[in-house]
């Protein structure tokens, strides 16, 4: 924790209300309202004069406008584009129940294991269609999911179209999740190589998930080589994103010039009430 004045020039006067508080107690000793020597008539006599003076000092701080700073760390992840592949080849059954059903459940075990972030959802297939934008609702994420993994696109896998997409809505350090198959059969489509290197000067970063196994179509070149150029991860059929966490240090101010103000009020209403039962009042109208 740390202390920050937002208006410290306020403090130059704090010397001037201890000085005042000091010269009442002198004048107090001088005027010899109550015996000093007697404990209690002490604290009868100097009451308004401290009382007084600490308001001076609690006001002045008040003034200041001091600020109590914690840091705190909270863990999230970055925003991410969630690429998925609802192409037809999804539907294969090399993994149970098939490629697409698997993927669905997998992801969203993973998903409990991520803390709050934003996510935003594309589907592909021939082409790609972003379904929803960056969102921190997890259930809406979720959901949106589970619809798109119904659509059926057509025939055609077009990996570029969707990573396109992604660039075009992607933040710096922002990053890309890909979660299909690795078939990309659209010809004359960009080319791969170039938009990672796009990504990678965007400050983007492409991570893939592989599904699929024991099948001749499977194709897990084009993911890799995504994931490899722009120093993002790739996964086979696993879905470990707890990387993708990190701290995120959080500095929260704490106003406390209110509580100041307060602490005023209560050491004045306190001075009156003491001077009430000290018999200031009765002194002061004799």
């Amino acid at each position: 924790m740390s202390i920050v004045w937002q208006a410290p020039e306020y403090l130059f006067l704090l010397p001037l209300w201890i000085g005042l508080a000091m010269l009442g107690w002198r004048v107090r000793l001088l005027s010899g309202y109550a015996d000093s020597k007697k404990k209690s008539r002490f604290w009868r006599a100097y009451w308004p004069t401290w009382s007084a003076g600490l308001m001076g000092v609690s006001s002045t701080l008040a003034l200041s406008d001091p600020r109590a700073i914690f840091s705190q760390i909270t863990p999230t992840h970055p925003d991410i584009w969630v690429l998925w592949d609802v192409s037809r080849s999804m539907r294969i059954k090399d993994v149970l129940p098939d490629r697409q059903r698997f993927a669905l459940t997998a992801m969203e075990e993973a998903l409990e294991a991520l803390p709050s972030g934003r996510l935003g959802l594309i589907v592909f297939a021939s082409d790609a269609y972003a379904v929803l934008p960056l969102t921190a609702d997890r259930e809406a994420f979720v959901f949106a999911l589970r619809q798109a993994a119904r659509l059926d696109l057509g025939e055609g896998t077009n990996l570029s179209a969707a990573v396109e997409t992604a660039l075009a809505l992607a933040e710096p350090n922002t990053h890309i999740l890909i979660v299909s198959d690795g078939a990309h059969n659209v010809p004359q489509s960009a080319s791969l190589a170039d938009l990672a290197e796009e990504a990678k000067k965007h400050q983007v970063t492409i991570h893939a998930v592989f599904i699929g196994a024991g099948s001749d179509q499977i194709f897990p070149t084009a993911l890799k080589l995504l994931s490899e150029k722009t120093g993002g991860g790739y996964q086979e059929r696993e879905f470990q994103l707890t990387y993708l966490i990190r701290e995120e240090r959080r500095l929260d101010p704490i106003f406390l010039g209110r509580y100041l103000w307060g602490l005023t009020i209560g050491i004045g209403l306190g001075m009156l009430v003491g001077m009430a039962i000290g018999g200031w009042f009765n002194v002061l109208t004799a």
